[in-house]
């Protein structure tokens, strides 16, 4: 009885040994890089000691290295991570035999390089260098990093013989504590501030270093509800000036918004475009009165943008063209009229505000009665019509009064080229157009 009592004690405890807890150091560098050729991947090396045979897990699924180094006395397994987003989090299970399983909480960027160790703490108890990387290691992970400095300035000052792998990891880690420390003060100081925006990006970065800083995590949630709780007061603010179209005041809490990064920072951008808009209208389009001789009535309407060509229409005509288009008419009384059509078109160009040059090509239609050869209608005066190509070319300005209008006046050269060489002289060659109206 005795016997079988003491087997099975021994038995037990045999296997409480078994279990026992891996620990591991963190030994990534900042940003450090690993070039695979790919925009899509992330490198996690685990190494250990060749008497620990890892195996890998990700959401229970096992993970075959992608490599496997062994350098000195320390066995390097090389994982390759898909990142689909940056930031993106993935839990590592790593376990052994004789070991319980152990969890890295990773935030993964691709193209970069994570690195950690992992290790038999019970082997190791006796050995200074893990013992107080051990100790220094717990304290980081929970955030103490004051407590974790002094831990790794003491391992570096009181364990002798480290190899230039050891003192290198030292100093790697006070890199990081230190950086740590500074983040960790401003993102408390932000938010004593209420600049809420800044911390957050600053707790992220203590996130992403150390994943297990709970408290940290804790306190960038608080500053997302709060600052969320801010924009959407400001936004509200800022939609309330623009529907009353008071855009002076929606504009200021528009930009709180989008400085902040706010959720709603892509609306508060929207806005702000809209009431520049508004606010700053070029005048671009001109619509003027146009007065030529024989063409006493014209319109002419175009853009004419500050940094870009566009384009513009104009239609002159005479009263003896309204005439000339009724049924039943007595020609014999509009013998003396001549009726007169001009359409052009063209692009404006500017040159230096607030003058823009403007040219394209037209067409000119003067109209003459003449005595009819026509048999049907022989002796009677009958209208033709005398064509005529006219390019022209000129020059806009404006006389801004507000943002959005002002004053325009425009002066057109035009050169008409008869196509019946005998009617030149009756189109006429030349016309000097002037033209007053405003620009919105």
């Amino acid at each position: 009885m005795k016997t079988t009592i003491l087997t099975a004690f021994l038995f037990s405890t045999l296997c409480a040994l078994a279990q026992r807890p891996l620990e591991y150091t963190n030994l990534s560098k900042e940003d450090e890089v690993y070039p695979l050729g790919k925009n899509t991947i992330a490198r996690v090396t685990v190494s250990s000691n060749p008497d620990i045979h890892p195996y890998f897990k990700s959401f229970g699924v096992y993970l075959t290295p992608a490599k496997i180094d062994t350098i000195e006395d320390k066995v390097f397994y090389h994982l390759h991570y898909i990142v689909p987003q940056p930031g993106s989090r993935q839990t590592l299970e790593i376990g052994a035999t004789g070991f319980t399983p152990l969890y890295l909480s990773l935030v993964l960027y691709t193209n970069r390089w994570y690195r950690y160790n992992i290790y038999d703490p019970d082997s190791t108890i006796v050995d200074c260098y893990h013992q107080l990387t051990r100790e220094g290691e717990k304290l980081f992970r929970v955030g103490n990093y004051e407590d974790a400095k002094l831990k790794y300035e003491e391992l570096s000052k009181t364990c002798s013989g480290l190899s230039n792998i050891e003192k290198t990891n030292v100093d790697s880690k006070l890199k990081d504590i230190d950086s740590l420390i500074i983040w960790k003060s401003m993102a408390d100081n932000y938010v004593t501030s209420s600049d809420y925006s800044n911390a957050i990006a600053f707790y992220k970065k203590i996130y992403n270093k150390n994943p297990d800083d709970n408290l940290s995590q804790s306190k960038s949630l608080d500053a997302q509800k709060k600052l969320s709780e801010i924009c959407k007061i400001n936004f509200d603010k800022a939609e309330s000036y623009f529907n009353d179209k008071d855009y002076g005041n929606a504009k200021p809490w528009y930009e709180k918004v989008k400085d902040q990064s706010c959720p709603n920072k892509a609306g508060a951008v929207e806005k702000l475009l809209t009431i520049d808009q508004i606010l700053n209208h070029p005048c671009s389009h001109i619509l003027t009165y146009e007065i030529a001789k024989d063409a006493p009535i014209g319109i002419s309407t175009g853009s004419y943008k500050d940094h870009k060509v566009a384009g513009y229409f104009t239609l002159r005509l005479n009263p003896a063209v309204f005439e000339a288009l009724q049924t039943n008419n007595d020609s014999t009384s509009l013998s003396t009229k001549k009726p007169e059509l001009n359409v052009s078109f063209g692009w404006t160009i500017p040159i230096v505000k607030p003058v823009w040059i403007f040219l394209g090509p037209g067409y000119t239609g003067v109209g003459q009665y003449v005595v009819s050869s026509m048999e049907y209608s022989k002796g009677k005066k009958v209208l033709k019509i005398n064509n005529a190509i006219s390019p022209e070319i000129g020059l806009a300005g404006k006389i801004k009064l507000t943002n959005g209008f002002g004053f325009a006046l425009r002066y057109t050269f035009q050169y008409r080229f008869a196509l019946d060489k005998a009617a030149s002289d009756y189109i006429g060659k030349i016309r000097h157009v002037f033209g007053i109206g405003f620009c919105f």
